[in-house]
């Protein structure tokens, strides 16, 4: 992981889920997650990198910068998943997603059978084209 970027990262995380049928979803770029209160849903202005509790000036809890951030993307997720909208976008903060065709279905071993592995019939009316034949020297 040291070496990959984030955005491969990314890349083959939504491939792998589409692939596999799942749904990925990515808030977006500057959706507050650390700025707002997973309690009440205050947004603060400013919040440097450095403090690593968030403390809510309305409600008054005290948490982790990191576990207000996961319950606040986790209540974002499940909105997404409820109401099918709101800030999640597919691709991030400047591309929608865009339809690419069929999705690729995952074959299960056994499935072929034995007289018809890799085979694909030829169409009605095509000649049957013959490799030349060798001769030996």
């Amino acid at each position: 992981m040291a070496d990959a970027g984030f955005a491969e990262i990314r890349r083959q995380v939504g491939y792998k889920t589409g692939w596999n049928g799942g749904r990925l979803l990515v808030a977006d770029r500057w959706y507050p997650s650390s700025k707002t209160c997973s309690g009440c849903g205050a947004v603060k202005t400013k919040l440097a990198l450095h403090e690593r509790e968030y403390q809510c000036k309305v409600c008054g809890p005290v948490l982790d910068r990191d576990l207000n951030a996961a319950r606040n993307l986790a209540a974002l997720a499940a909105a997404a998943s409820t109401a099918g909208s709101g800030p999640v976008a597919a691709r991030g903060a400047d591309q929608k997603t865009r339809l690419r065709g069929l999705v690729a279905v995952k074959r299960e071993p056994g499935t072929a059978t034995a007289d018809k592995t890799g085979t694909v019939p030829r169409k009605a009316g095509l000649p049957t084209v013959r490799s030349p034949q060798r001769t030996e020297r």
